[in-house]
């Protein structure tokens, strides 16, 4: 059985741009929220490529990212935004990000890391890539010292009690294990996509709204629930030499 999600009371959800957790897993957090659980997101990349308005000056731009982001993750229940501004599509180490997922989850000591999945089969985006094989590949390896960070983080993290992190929820899946109902949630996930408008024209964000309302249902069928996420739930020990016996 994958690992419960339900016990989540701290979650760090490390997204490549700035509405990746809100499109693929808004519904789930928000009702994690719900149940208690706090919720900070970490976004990768300054996200300018996708800006729509060519003319936009970048301090601008990213001013306007983070104030979409902001009123999205009040919809959501997000407590907190942490930004590292790799930039969008651009050329930047996998082992460095894996360095900064290391170093907030020593600083957040979370239950559950939410992601994209690395394995998608067809994914040709470098940024989702190396975002998602960074933050399980930081999975493994946060709990051992001499995988070094921040000082003062490590130092911190040393003396402090004992941190378990208990799994790796992974959306944008071909491989669901979990599907979390977000009938109750939905419509504060649609408010939250609905914030996005440096990076989608007006009908664009229609069609996507309407293509997470059909994912959503299609997803819950025969679940005795209207609206569902699908999520590949591992804990630590699955990811590494995980040979079936």
């Amino acid at each position: 059985m994958p690992p419960d999600l339900s016990t989540a009371r701290r979650i760090l959800a490390v997204q490549p741009h700035y509405d990746d957790n809100d499109i693929a897993a808004g519904g789930t957090l928000a009702a994690l929220h719900d149940a208690g659980a706090e919720i900070h997101y970490l976004t990768v990349t300054d996200d300018l490529v996708g800006v729509l308005d060519a003319s936009l000056p970048d301090a601008e731009a990213r001013a306007r990212l983070r104030a979409e982001q902001e009123v999205a993750g009040a919809a959501i229940g997000v407590a907190g935004h942490y930004w590292l501004d790799y930039p969008d599509a651009g050329d930047w180490s996998q082992h460095e990000l894996r360095r900064e997922v290391v170093r907030h989850v020593r600083m957040l000591r979370p239950d559950f890391l939410f992601s994209v999945d690395p394995w998608l089969p067809t994914e040709a985006h470098g940024d989702h890539l190396k975002t998602g094989r960074a933050v399980t590949e930081a999975a493994l390896l946060h709990r051992f010292p001499r995988l070094a960070t921040d000082p003062e983080v490590d130092a911190d993290w040393a003396l402090g009690e004992p941190h378990e992190l208990v799994g790796v929820a992974l959306y944008f899946t071909a491989e669901p294990n979990t599907v979390w109902d977000v009938s109750a949630t939905r419509e504060r996930k649609r408010r939250a996509v609905g914030a996005y408008a440096a990076q989608f024209e007006p009908a664009a964000l229609t069609g996507l709204q309407a293509l997470l309302e059909r994912a959503e249902r299609r997803c819950a069928e025969g679940r005795g629930f209207s609206h569902g996420e699908p999520l590949r739930v591992l804990s630590p020990g699955d990811l590494h030499c995980a040979v079936p016996l």
